[in-house]
């Protein structure tokens, strides 16, 4: 995880690692649920990058709220050249610890080319209406928005429609408490 030394750090780390090593019990619903499983997989893929190019953080709606898009596009811009010194080392570091790679697909050259030449409306939809009281494509959360609207028109409903998750919170490996410890605090 070195030379990266925050709460937030280590906890992301903590959620790779676990991932990274690929052991675990079996959760599907047939008559193996529960049994010990390993994976063979040597490659890993990562979602990295998905946030920082569409919009994926709540930083990226209080940016939009206060400032409108120009704040918008500036945390965007902003997030998006400190992945590599942010993100990309720790999580190498930690997932090769079990003899295994990493891909970005969203941090592919023509891919980031692409989105990064779409005006930021396109990409999330913060500000737009959404005014559906039942499950539509117009109910879609806004972060993401475009990755949301894909995975709709792929049949992917379940995960369109599923409410964003830090890595850290959804693996319970944050030990980080509301108005105690903030993420960017150093570890001591």
């Amino acid at each position: 995880m070195q030379p990266s030394n925050t709460e937030m750090d280590f906890s992301i780390a903590c959620a790779l690692y676990f991932a990274a090593r690929g052991e675990g019990q079996s959760s599907d619903k047939s008559k193996n649920a529960g049994q010990a499983y390993a994976t063979p997989a040597r490659v890993l893929f990562s979602g990295l990058g998905a946030d920082e190019l569409f919009g994926g953080y709540t930083r990226h709606a209080t940016a939009f709220d206060r400032r409108g898009e120009p704040g918008l596009v500036d945390e965007l811009e902003l997030d998006f050249k400190r992945l590599g010194k942010r993100n990309l080392g720790r999580d190498d570091r930690v997932i090769s610890h079990w003899g295994k790679e990493v891909r970005y697909p969203f941090l592919d050259e023509d891919l980031v080319k692409w989105v990064l030449s779409m005006p930021v409306w396109e990409k999330c939809g913060f500000g737009q209406s959404q005014k559906h009281s039942v499950l539509d494509e117009g109910s879609l959360e806004a972060s993401k928005k475009l990755l949301r609207l894909a995975a709709w028109r792929l049949g992917l409903r379940g995960a369109a429609a599923e409410k964003k998750r830090a890595i850290q919170f959804g693996a319970r490996t944050a030990k980080m408490k509301m108005g105690k410890t903030k993420g960017t605090q150093t570890l001591s």
